[in-house]
């Protein structure tokens, strides 16, 4: 993944996020990025080792940035992997994921990401979104 595009927002309950791109690819890499940084409390350290298909691939971009951090919450939590790029096609899309090195534990359990305010947009050549996480 580039370097990363996002910046963490003051909110009550829930963790906010603002995140951009240069396209939509990049937007919801950087997407996962900030769930994983998130919840992990530093950026993610791992080499990719394997690649897995999201299905199903929703055709809308908000159904897509939701869908794409959910499974990398669900890989982290339940697979112990950790989602280190991102991929979508006309055929679908992948998160690539490598191992959660051994002793490190995420800080805090995100059980979300949420279409609340999420609006993603492109202004002046670049996307952007305000990506809401249920924690």
């Amino acid at each position: 993944m580039s370097r990363p595009r996002f910046r963490t927002l003051a909110h009550g309950a829930d963790l906010r996020v603002a995140i951009w791109g240069d396209n939509e690819r990049e937007l919801i890499c950087n997407a996962v990025l900030a769930a994983m940084t998130l919840a992990l409390g530093t950026k993610p350290q791992a080499a990719g080792r394997r690649r897995f298909a999201i299905r199903p691939w929703p055709q809308d971009l908000p159904s897509q940035l939701v869908r794409a951090v959910n499974e990398a919450l669900f890989a982290l939590y339940v697979r112990h992997e950790i989602a280190t790029d991102f991929e979508a096609n006309a055929a679908g899309a992948t998160l690539e994921v490598g191992p959660l090195p051994a002793g490190t534990m995420p800080e805090i359990e995100v059980k979300a990401a949420t279409y609340h305010d999420l609006r993603p947009r492109r202004r002046g050549g670049r996307f952007g979104a305000m990506l809401t996480l249920d924690v």
